[in-house]
């Protein structure tokens, strides 16, 4: 039976009161957004709606969904009660970070499909060995369908300031969670590792090559590295999200060897497209056929997200 395992960054999804510990200003009625009630129930659901339109997929509503960039808990209790996901009865795990902006990395399940058994903040360690102050990845550990699962929902540290001065952050990110996957092997043999985000580097880039060891063909996933599914749709000219009016692939789903090789239960299959991995999109959720934000610039334009969400689907 499938299930599918999503990954989606909701840009900027923020209530609208002002949070006096973080730099959520732009996001208020008075701030340089204009962010008001209306606009932030318009952003809920839309965002119900695309979650929904996953849902019209073989293996039905996601039984897990990564997401980045959500401010609070408030935030994740108004989406999963929207009215068009509501019954599906979503539950979540999130912990507040340093992120400057107050946003945040956070864990959607279905309590029918996913049991909780563990879950803590991961603060990157950097190359001198001390943590990273600021956006934590997210762990979490249960049974998916009775198997023991690990996730790791992550958003790296952007290109914004340029590549070169943020590289070794993201490199920081992923070499930590291939690090904490290591100790969690230790601990539970056979367990299976899922780690979903924005990474803001492409499947190819160093910190998801070296740093995770995500290898792009299964053949070439030894016991201890990760698979990259997204590597082929990269390769294919396919992306997630517009950088400099240019596709790129910064989110990525990457799984363990024993999701692909040797595998036993729930295992990684093909998508609709006969890749191992998909872009979830539809016109809807396209603008002259670009992602549909919620703005342009400081303009409200009223869409979904400035990112496509993208899935895996594993069979047993």
């Amino acid at each position: 039976m499938a299930t599918n395992i999503v990954f989606y960054n909701l840009d900027n999804l923020y209530d609208t009161l002002d949070d006096p510990n973080t730099d959520d200003d732009e996001y208020t009625p008075a701030g340089s957004k204009r962010w008001t009630p209306d606009k932030y129930r318009k952003k809920l659901s839309n965002l119900a709606d695309v979650i929904a339109s996953i849902s019209e997929m073989k293996g039905g509503f996601p039984a897990v969904i990564g997401v980045s960039e959500i401010e609070n808990d408030t935030v994740l209790n108004d989406l999963v009660s929207q009215r068009r996901i509501a019954d599906v009865g979503y539950k979540f795990v999130h912990y507040e970070s340093n992120d400057a902006r107050g946003v945040d990395v956070a864990f959607l399940y279905r309590p029918a499909l996913f049991e909780l058994m563990e879950s803590a903040p991961v603060k990157p360690v950097l190359r001198s060995g001390r943590e990273y102050i600021g956006r934590d990845m997210l762990y979490v550990r249960g049974l998916l369908k009775g198997e023991m699962f690990c996730f790791y929902v992550c958003h790296f540290l952007s290109r914004r300031k340029g590549v070169g001065v943020s590289d070794g952050f993201r490199r920081a990110g992923a070499e930590t969670v291939y690090n904490h996957s290591r100790e969690i092997v230790k601990k539970y043999p056979g367990i299976k590792i899922i780690v979903m985000g924005d990474m803001n580097d492409r499947p190819c880039d160093a910190s998801l090559t070296e740093k995770l060891r995500a290898k792009k063909k299964i053949s070439e996933v030894g016991e201890n590295d990760f698979y990259n599914p997204f590597w082929d749709l990269m390769d294919a000219g396919q992306g997630s999200s517009l950088h400099y009016r240019k596709w790129t692939l910064y989110d990525n789903i990457i799984v363990s060897r024993n999701l692909v090789r040797d595998c036993k239960g729930l295992k990684l299959t093909q998508m609709e497209d006969k890749h191992n991995a998909i872009i979830f999109r539809r016109k809807f959720m396209l603008r002259r056929a670009f992602p549909f934000g919620t703005y342009r610039g400081y303009k409200f334009i009223g869409g979904y997200s400035d990112h496509l969400p993208i899935v895996i689907r594993l069979e047993d």
